[in-house]
């Protein structure tokens, strides 16, 4: 008996057809996907065509987000194999169907804690969990650090692994050993499908990673530096989350310079893993890295050679009904916003004229839970203000929101006196929010109005379930 009788005894799979036979996919089912490929993702398409072909209708769609390359996902909906939309993030032919009411019940966002925690409590309840994974044994362990399309951390995908009906693990490299390093434990595997590509790992990359030569991200990064430097926080042995943008990448630097002079580190980093983060840990500036996500396939090597880069899942980051949920244990959170208004409420889902163009992430598990949480952000974006009166969609209540630090100056939360007083003491000027806002519309004056019909077209969930704020559909 060769290799292959061999492991068709067991879980493996080499096609759809078969795999349906043994887990029947029907009419009405949840299944979930991971955005771990982002850009490069090829297996959702893969899997959904296949369940097309099947007839199966009604299908609810609950992905950790969805991107530009699942706009063929718009098709699925017209024709009925997809019905609802449970996500993070939502962008192109997917967000536009969203808005001119082409969903049968509105989209539910959820951020990354937000899904675990609806996961642990029942709320969300997966019948079948498909875990695109870089490499799989004949046994169904996974991990996504071997194979030829090596992506790095699967912590999104362990989550769902755990807690779904069922779970298919979708590869195209099958292991002939048993893997070294496993993710998914084979205890909680129903089945591996082989696939002939998972995707392009280079579209991991895509996105909000790129740095900019941009001198306006420059100015502000310097300056989110000198916050963090001056705030009050003890750096040493702190935890901190600085996001993946041009101006989290030039902090990082800042910050790395800072504490190798004093021979400092911090604690650890967490969230979406850089390969500018990977050389702060290989150059003593952090003692561990958590790695939830890998924004750079460069960062497999980290996780299997380095002792100090952990692999974890989403539970572990950011669940809100896991008290030792790691983001509980930051001191220092820098964020980005697409809009925030003179109350501190942080947009980062919608623009200013009401369209679907980001995603929530980790962004209010992280403002939650931080001691401080600094948002980052340009006054002005294409002659269009960022800091307005009232923003379009409120994702992150203004509760949890302490600085912002724009290219215009630095504004802190009139609550927070302590940071005040550290940062004047320091000889760093203070603004209200109410300044920058009024410095803002000198240059772009004041918004226009965008009309909204009473149509929710999606729900913006709180990390403990609750509605945070509902998007409309436009007039």
């Amino acid at each position: 008996m060769n290799f292959t009788d061999v492991i068709k005894v067991n879980k493996v799979f080499n096609s759809f057809e078969e795999l349906f036979r043994e887990i029947p996919v029907n009419d009405g089912m949840t299944i979930s996907f991971h955005h771990h490929l982002r850009e490069g993702d090829a297996v959702m398409f893969q899997v959904l065509k296949s369940i097309q072909k099947t007839g199966v209708k009604g299908i609810t769609l609950a992905c950790t987000s969805l991107m530009n390359t699942h706009d063929f996902i718009a098709d699925m909906i017209s024709e009925g194999t997809v019905s609802r939309i449970q996500t993070s993030g939502l962008k192109g032919k997917l967000a536009a169907m969203a808005l001119n009411g082409g969903m049968q019940e509105p989209v539910i966002f959820r951020s990354h804690g937000s899904r675990a925690r609806a996961v642990s409590d029942g709320e969300l309840k997966v019948d079948i969990a498909f875990i695109a994974a870089s490499a799989a044994d004949m046994f169904g362990n996974a991990n996504a650090i071997d194979g030829p399309n090596a992506f790095g951390s699967l912590g999104y995908g362990v989550w769902e692994a755990q807690n779904a009906k069922k779970t298919v693990i979708v590869t195209d490299y099958l292991s002939r050993r048993i893997l070294r390093d496993i993710s998914i434990s084979q205890s909680y595997v129903d089945a591996v499908m082989i696939v002939p590509a998972i995707g392009n790992t280079a579209g991991v990359k895509e996105g909000s990673l790129k740095e900019r030569s941009n001198p306006r991200d420059s100015v502000i990064a310097a300056d989110v530096a000198k916050t963090i430097i001056n705030c009050g926080i003890e750096l040493d042995q702190s935890g901190i989350q600085m996001g993946s943008g041009s101006v989290s990448l030039q902090v990082g630097r800042y910050l790395s310079g800072y504490m190798k002079e004093r021979d400092k580190k911090f604690k650890f980093g967490l969230g979406g893993i850089t390969q500018d983060l990977i050389d702060m840990l290989n150059n003593g500036t952090f003692e561990s890295l958590l790695d939830v996500q890998s924004f750079d396939p460069k960062a497999c090597n980290s996780i299997r050679n380095n002792k100090n880069h952990h692999e974890i899942d989403v539970n572990t980051y950011a669940n809100p009904l896991n008290r030792s949920s790691a983001v509980n244990f930051l001191d220092i959170a820098v964020l980005s916003a697409t809009e925030i208004d003179t109350d501190w409420n942080v947009n980062v889902l919608t623009g200013s004229n009401g369209s679907i163009i980001g995603a929530i992430g980790g962004h209010q598990d992280v403002a939650a839970a931080s001691k401080i949480t600094i948002i980052a952000a340009p006054l002005f974006r294409n002659r269009i203000g960022v800091i307005r009166k009232k923003v379009t969609t409120v994702v992150t209540p203004g509760e949890n929101i302490d600085i912002l630090v724009t290219d215009f100056g630095i504004a802190v939360k009139e609550s927070r006196q302590d940071i005040i007083k550290n940062l004047t003491d320091n000889g760093i000027k203070v603004l209200k929010i109410e300044d920058l806002y009024k410095k803002c519309i000198s240059f772009t004056s004041e918004p226009c109005t965008v009309g909204f019909t009473d149509k929710v077209a999606a729900i913006v969930q709180t990390p403990d379930g609750k509605v945070q704020d509902y998007i409309y559909k436009k007039v």
